[in-house]
């Protein structure tokens, strides 16, 4: 996979078992390149191009941006969609029978209470799943703590629940030690994640790490 980014004819291979970092030292091609990616992974226009054996791939559905990673939260809305869509999957599968006496228990149970009140009232007799979620918050249960703990949670349920595997992360290593990025990259190794790192000053390489620099003048420099 690779991802290019055309304005200043930057392109970045995303391999297995490796961290791309790139810092970018001129303050308006930094500008440009966060406000870019963050459009993109929105849904938006901007510079950059994912691919894949020479197909172009949709940036909003491969890859997340993440500029405050104190601020990850594992059950936002990506997340709650897709769980939902899984446990709706097999409750309509695996789990048809129980849920169809389930339903019916609920609607024998309402039978009974609209007897208790001396009103006309009527409801829906179809089973739905998504609403019994919604009703009873399911979701998904977070242990982490420190902000690494929070990251890896984070990559976790993302990858595994929604099989997102690329991620951008701005200034990542300007808020965890060497040891913490170390464990990082060794967890985004093994669950074969792609992590780009976007930093405005070049910090001091760590294995498994390969850069670029965007110098002040537009040069790029490759690591």
């Amino acid at each position: 996979m690779k991802l290019i980014y055309k304005a200043y004819n930057l392109g970045m291979a995303l391999s297995e078992n490796q961290i791309t970092v790139l810092s970018v030292e001129n303050p308006k091609a930094y500008s440009s390149i966060l406000c870019d990616i963050w459009n993109q992974t929105q849904g938006g226009e901007g510079g950059f191009i994912l691919s894949k054996e020479g197909e172009i791939r949709n940036i909003a559905k491969e890859v997340d941006c993440i500029f405050n990673p104190f601020a990850l939260d594992s059950n936002g809305k990506r997340v709650i969609n897709r769980l939902y869509q899984e446990l709706q999957e097999q409750a309509n599968t695996s789990l048809m029978n129980e849920s169809i006496s389930l339903n019916g228990s609920i609607v024998a149970y309402l039978d009974e209470l609209s007897r208790q009140v001396p009103y006309a009232l009527e409801y829906d007799l179809d089973f739905d799943i998504v609403g019994l979620m919604k009703l009873y918050n399911v979701k998904m249960e977070c242990f982490g703590e420190c902000l690494l703990e929070k990251i890896v949670e984070y990559l976790r349920v993302m990858s595994h629940v929604c099989g997102m595997k690329n991620y951008v992360f701005v200034g990542l290593k300007q808020c965890l030690t060497v040891d913490e990025l170390k464990q990082l990259y060794e967890f985004v190794f093994c669950e074969k994640i792609n992590l780009i790192i976007i930093e405005y000053i070049h910090s001091a390489p760590i294995s498994g790490e390969k850069g670029w620099i965007l110098d002040r003048d537009l040069c790029i420099i490759d690591l």
